[in-house]
């Protein structure tokens, strides 16, 4: 029993330990020109209400992986559940919202 109680406590905190809070999205190697200057920046903290099996591996492969825009409107990575339908759509947020200059 007292197993059992640790690793409840236990699991949670090497997972939050492992997951990164914010991960920047490299730029695919055919970008447009008029792409903002800041990579976009994942928050893993702003999207805690969900599991992880919410978006990995169907939507989101478990490693660093560059996507455009015209991927997610076609309903792959973030336009998987940002679709207008799930969550807001990927097109309705300011650019700003995700391509957050490093600071």
């Amino acid at each position: 029993m007292v197993l059992v109680a640790l690793a409840t406590i236990a699991i949670p905190s090497l997972l939050a330990v492992a997951i990164p809070a914010r991960l920047r999205i490299p730029r695919t190697p055919d970008a447009r020109a008029f792409a903002p200057a800041a990579l976009a920046l994942f928050s893993h903290r702003g999207h805690e209400s969900l599991r992880c099996f919410h978006c990995h591996p169907s939507l989101f492969p478990q490693a660093r992986l560059a996507f455009d825009h015209a991927a997610m409107d076609r309903g792959r990575y973030c336009g998987g559940c940002h679709d207008a339908r799930r969550a807001p759509a990927v097109s309705s947020y300011a650019c700003e919202s995700c391509h957050v200059p490093t600071k």
